[in-house]
């Protein structure tokens, strides 16, 4: 099998730099992931990314907002995937901040997508009680797909905007909001039947979940403040580390760098600056100025 990866980044480009040293130096001792065609979506400013780093392809996109934003920056790296490298098989899809040092385990995941003939492989955004996919939505920081059956079945492009623009209103007026992640299940639907020509709508369902490998090690992803009382105010809280699965995805760096320490994984220039400094602040360009240092030491953090 031939695996790509698509990863998509805006403003977390150390984030996306250690992500790539993950892959090409992690990675490339597991058979299956050794060898990966590395696509990366850009739509960040120019200078941030001038060139490529260890990616095969580099992608300047647009940035017209955060969930448009991310439709493009998908979008635009399964089209060339499938217009330049249409023999990947598999094609992983990454958020730059999201890391995973443990291949074994995705080696594990697309092994059992081919024997199980599934097309997609994801967790729910949801929590312990909203399981619910069709729902719920996918995770997108996060999933891998079967390309050569998202091309034939016309998975992408998600057409998020054209969603949006179209049925805005009804949400507005039931009080909620066009998710991203909700419209990519709403395609991977469509592809399901389009691809198997089911007869009937009312199977459509169970058909297209059947065609899912869920990646339950990693869910609950979600945590709501109803159902958890140790949270203090309303909101949502996302599992930012799975270890089960080697699954690093902080916002925060001082406590990303403390995880990544305990994995005692080989890297390169930036990794190794950002497993040595204790000075975190440079990181991501200070983003938002959220790290708050003293004498090395956090004192607090702001996402």
């Amino acid at each position: 099998m031939k695996i790509g990866v698509l990863i998509y980044t805006y403003n977390r480009t150390d984030d996306a730099r250690i992500n790539m040293e993950i892959i090409r130096n992690v990675w490339s001792k597991n058979d299956l992931l050794k060898d990966v065609v590395v696509v990366h979506s850009f739509n960040g400013e120019k200078e941030w990314w001038s060139e490529k780093y260890l990616e095969d392809e580099l992608l300047y996109l647009e940035n017209p907002g955060h969930f448009e934003g991310a439709e493009i920056l998908i979008n635009g790296g399964v089209r060339c995937f499938s217009e330049k490298y249409s023999d990947v098989d598999y094609v992983i899809v990454l958020a730059s901040d999201t890391w995973l040092v443990k291949p074994e385990y995705i080696e594990k995941v697309i092994s059992n997508m081919k024997k199980e003939e599934k097309y997609l492989a994801t967790s729910v955004w949801g929590t312990k009680k909203l399981t619910n996919i069709w729902i719920r939505g996918s995770a997108l920081d996060f999933n891998i797909f079967d390309l050569k059956w998202a091309t034939q079945s016309n998975f992408f492009p998600l057409k998020f905007k054209e969603f949006k623009d179209k049925y805005e209103e009804l949400f507005f007026y039931n009080d909620q909001t066009v998710y991203l992640e909700n419209v990519f299940m709403v395609r991977f639907k469509q592809a399901i039947n389009r691809s198997i020509k089911i007869p009937s709508d009312n199977i459509l369902k169970p058909v297209a979940e059947s065609h899912i490998y869920r990646m339950v090690d990693r869910e609950p992803v979600l945590t709501n403040s109803k159902e958890n009382f140790i949270f203090k105010s309303g909101g949502w809280k996302r599992t930012m580390y799975v270890p089960k699965i080697g699954l690093i995805t902080h916002h925060d760096p001082v406590e990303k760098q403390q995880i990544l320490k305990r994995w005692n994984v080989t890297l390169g220039e930036y990794g190794n600056k950002f497993l040595s400094t204790k000075d975190i602040t440079y990181f991501n360009r200070g983003l938002d100025k959220n790290v708050y240092l003293k004498n090395g030491k956090k004192i607090g953090y702001r996402d």
